[in-house]
């Protein structure tokens, strides 16, 4: 049995790498529906499914991100100092927030996972788009209370379901003038402290737990971290050249349609 679900967990980390690189939300969106379906299947108990497909497919997001960003700076769609600012308050929002989802029963992290996916929709839905500056956006003013705001909200509610970097960044870096592709290359880099601040909380939370399956250190297990981890960095670089090949506005439309997609795989296996 666990084989086929290391296959199944192969093939979501080389979809979540894609998405990933091409929308920047981390691909915790497309790695927790695919623990939430495995995890039952191995005899995980009910009460710990949530805890753990959230913990470990934010500790694969460290991984996919660091492959991410060196792939888009290397396609100069990276800006470094921008990620510099970010990162200190993501990681404190971060490791606040998974704490917290520690303290928070399993069915009440499913329902605002669910319930953030639909509320991402229906803005999408009216998104009327922003002008970009050619070479990128407004970088001197990506700075102060505004940044640390968005940036620690980031970090604490991308610990409690994944996205953070691309649902909450995304929208003050458009208005910032970013183009989606800097957008994503930004979101998918912090994800990366947001994931090591979220594991080291989800590790600590789940290291008293009684029922953990084998081969799990505390909420993180270690057989689907390797299959997410290994397909992620076959999805990524395909994601990152698509991302150059079509105009933001389909970005935007694929995206949408994305989540449009998870939201009924997590209404009907996620119950």
């Amino acid at each position: 049995m666990l084989h086929e679900i290391f296959l199944i967990y192969l093939a979501a980390g080389a979809l979540a790498g894609f998405v990933a690189a091409l929308f920047g939300v981390g691909g915790a969106f497309t790695m927790a529906p695919a623990l939430i379906i495995g995890l039952p299947l191995q005899g995980v108990a009910d009460g710990l499914v949530m805890h753990i497909s959230v913990g470990t497919a934010l500790s694969v997001m460290v991984a996919t991100s660091v492959y991410i960003s060196v792939l888009r700076y290397r396609a100069g769609d990276l800006q470094l100092t921008l990620l510099w600012r970010f990162a200190p308050v993501v990681m404190l929002g971060a490791l606040a927030g998974s704490l917290f989802g520690d303290a928070l029963p399993g069915v009440v992290l499913k329902m605002i996972f669910i319930a953030v996916i639909a509320l991402t929709i229906l803005r999408g839905l009216f998104y009327k788009g922003h002008a970009t500056v050619a070479g990128g956006g407004d970088l001197d003013k990506a700075r102060g209370p505004l940044l640390w705001l968005y940036g620690t909200v980031c970090g604490f509610s991308g610990a409690l379901l994944g996205p953070g970097p691309a649902i909450i960044t995304g929208p003050y870096l458009r208005r910032l003038r970013y183009p989606t592709r800097m957008v994503a290359a930004t979101a998918s880099a912090i994800s990366g402290p947001l994931g090591v601040a979220s594991a080291v909380g989800y590790i600590y939370g789940g290291l008293n737990e009684p029922d953990l399956p084998a081969y799990a250190l505390g909420y993180i297990y270690g057989p689907a971290f390797a299959g997410l981890a290994l397909g992620a960095m076959f999805g990524s670089p395909l994601g990152v050249r698509v991302s150059h090949r079509i105009a933001d506005v389909l970005v935007h439309r694929l995206f949408i349609s994305y989540l449009g997609l998870l939201l009924a795989v997590m209404l009907i296996w996620g119950r």
